[in-house]
């Protein structure tokens, strides 16, 4: 009797530690993981080796200051473009206005990012008008504007290069300037960048995977 019992034992702890085990097995095989660089880069998104700090500079969003404070707190996914685009920056926000609405689809998500959007063309662009244009594609988007040397001093911090146009006679000019996105992490530091060809599908991905995961 005493010699089953111990059989019977053996059997139940071997069982518990099969059990145990398959169990690892299935939650490192299910649970969420960080995206691989790799995976990364097919969605079109490169992380810096290492974060970089960005200069002071003082802009405007509507009618108040904006400055490197406001990118402290949540992550900030940075366009720069200009009001009078005719294609390209308007296709672009309609794309991050699709990435926020599947962004509001993952719970928690949303409320961890800014959507920004920062005239390359200040001539132009006032802070009210950088305002009504961001927010004409998502209520939540923010529309800058200021003075030109500390928006193109920010957009060399971001490597979103482009051609300033100033006191230009030809008010319907049309202006060069990067399509990628920058990412600021909520310490305020440019952390990485999505690259052109993107979707709202890809930025998506991958910002969900670095709002969960990053550190």
């Amino acid at each position: 009797m005493t010699k089953n019992k111990g059989i019977t034992y053996t059997v139940i702890s071997c069982l518990a530690i099969v059990s145990m085990v398959i169990g690892l097995f299935v939650y490192s095989t299910v649970a969420e993981k960080e995206l691989t660089n790799d995976q990364y880069k097919l969605l079109k998104f490169y992380q810096l080796n290492t974060k970089r700090d960005l200069s002071a500079f003082s802009l405007f969003k509507n009618n108040e200051e904006f400055t490197n404070a406001d990118f402290l707190g949540k992550w900030d996914l940075v366009f720069l473009g200009f009001a009078s685009c005719p294609d390209m920056c308007p296709m672009t926000m309609q794309k991050l206005s699709k990435t926020s609405d599947l962004l509001s689809q993952k719970e928690g998500l949303i409320d961890k990012i800014n959507f920004v959007m920062i005239s390359i063309d200040p001539d132009r662009d006032s802070p009210e008008r950088m305002h009504e244009y961001a927010t004409a594609f998502n209520s939540d988007f923010v529309g800058v504007s200021g003075g030109i040397k500390d928006i193109y001093q920010l957009s060399l911090n971001l490597t979103l290069p482009f051609t300033p146009i100033v006191n230009s006679k030809n008010k319907d000019y049309d202006m060069d300037h990067s399509m990628n996105l920058a990412l600021i992490d909520p310490q305020g530091k440019y952390y990485g960048f999505f690259k052109t060809p993107y979707t709202p599908e890809t930025i998506a991905e991958a910002l969900e995977s670095v709002i969960k995961f990053a550190k």
